[in-house]
């Protein structure tokens, strides 16, 4: 059934382009064969595996080195009647990321990479210099990934535009990663950066597609941060310890808002929000394959998160209920910035990058847009689905 979801979404893909004449089949066709091969040998291969445990094995080193600077400050810090530490497991990790990020930063590892991968991506998948630093360099440095390029932005076309837009819903942060560790497994945060990668690529070459022979930026990876190492990871720390106030705001906005409302649907028929919208969103469940007994449950997951957030709408399903497969869609779904509170941010950055003509022709297409993030989801879901069936 998987499959069958993948052939719907890139019809409704089809149907929403702005330009279907300048689609270019043979690189979308390329792009998805490398994407589906990429996962057969991650998940169906013995090296593909052993890699996979490895890099998973890092992230979960990542996570003990957070925990221990959390624990020392917080060691005593307990709540016996929680069933986890929120604030202090998951989001204050952020933290000794944003460091560790910064560190890659001042040494010129992370520059260096981006660089030299991004004219690979750009020669092997025909797509222009800006869409590839982009989609490289945001997972770490989120919305700055524009400033290098904020004076090309006022002449880009609304199609190169809509891509970026794109790029930063359907993608997700480093620093946000490791906070998913602590609700999902590694292995399925790796699948779905790699699928992240390659359908977003795809699904912004349907949708938004324009002739990148007549496009000529170069984009500069050289520092203009002129602060010493340690001024700098301070800032860093600081950024992080923001992150994890802002995300906890969000939390519990939206968690007493959705018990609120909740609350007062079952008063007045008898059903909560969340299992009204479960039903409503269990055939997108269905299409990607997730089994029948579990539909309802995932498509509430998969709604919660289109509206508030992945820590929200992880709590809406309990993994350890349901079938690998399902877990495994669900999982890899869910690891990306396509919702609503999202979709605000990125238009907001983009009026400021952009003049306000420019910007306003990004803002008409928002429902457009979230609707097209949120489809590099469900393809990617439909993906693991398929490879985790047998």
């Amino acid at each position: 059934m998987g499959f069958v979801g993948i052939i719907v979404v890139l019809a409704v893909l089809y149907w929403a382009s702005f330009d279907r004449k300048s689609i270019d089949y043979k690189s979308i066709i390329y792009l998805f064969i490398t994407e589906v091969v990429l996962l057969f040998l991650m998940l169906k291969t013995s090296l593909g595996n052993w890699i996979l445990q490895g890099l998973s094995g890092s992230l979960n080193i990542i996570t003990v080195s957070s925990s221990k600077g959390v624990n020392f400050v917080f060691g005593d810090l307990t709540n016996p009647g929680a069933t986890s530490q929120f604030f202090l497991n998951v989001l204050l990790p952020l933290i000794f990321i944003c460091a560790i990020i910064e560190l890659l930063q001042y040494l010129r590892i992370l520059p260096f990479i981006i660089k030299y991968v991004g004219k690979v991506l750009k020669k092997l998948f025909h797509i222009d210099e800006i869409n590839a630093f982009t989609i490289l360099s945001y997972p770490f440095v989120s919305n700055g990934v524009f400033v290098p390029f904020k004076d090309q932005m006022q002449t880009m076309s609304p199609n190169q535009l809509f891509t970026l837009a794109m790029y930063t819903m359907s993608n997700t942060t480093v620093t946000m990663i490791a906070s998913y560790m602590h609700i999902i497994k590694s292995e399925y945060i790796i699948v779905a950066l790699v699928l992240n990668l390659f359908s977003s690529i795809i699904v912004a070459k349907i949708v938004a597609p324009y002739d990148i022979s007549e496009v000529h930026y170069e984009i500069s990876t050289k520092s203009t941060n002129k602060k010493s190492l340690i001024t700098r990871l301070m800032d860093s720390m600081n950024l992080g310890f923001k992150l994890a106030i802002n995300i906890s705001i969000s939390i519990i906005g939206f968690v007493s808002l959705i018990t609120f409302i909740n609350i007062i649907f079952k008063s007045i028929c008898g059903k909560t929000l969340t299992s009204i919208v479960g039903y409503i969103c269990a055939p997108i469940a269905f299409l990607m394959g997730i089994d029948v007994h579990s539909i309802v449950s995932a498509g509430t997951v998969l709604a919660t998160k289109a509206f508030t957030n992945i820590f929200v709408a992880i709590n809406e399903i309990n993994m350890h209920a349901v079938s690998l497969k399902t877990q495994a869609i669900v999982s890899v779904f869910l690891i990306s910035f396509a919702n609503l509170p999202n979709l605000g941010t990125t238009l907001g950055i983009m009026h400021t990058m952009v003049d306000e003509e420019h910007g306003e022709a990004i803002a008409k297409h928002a429902l457009r847009l979230f609707l097209v993030a949120t489809s590099v989801s469900i393809i990617n879901g439909s993906l693991a689905g398929l490879f985790y069936s047998f």
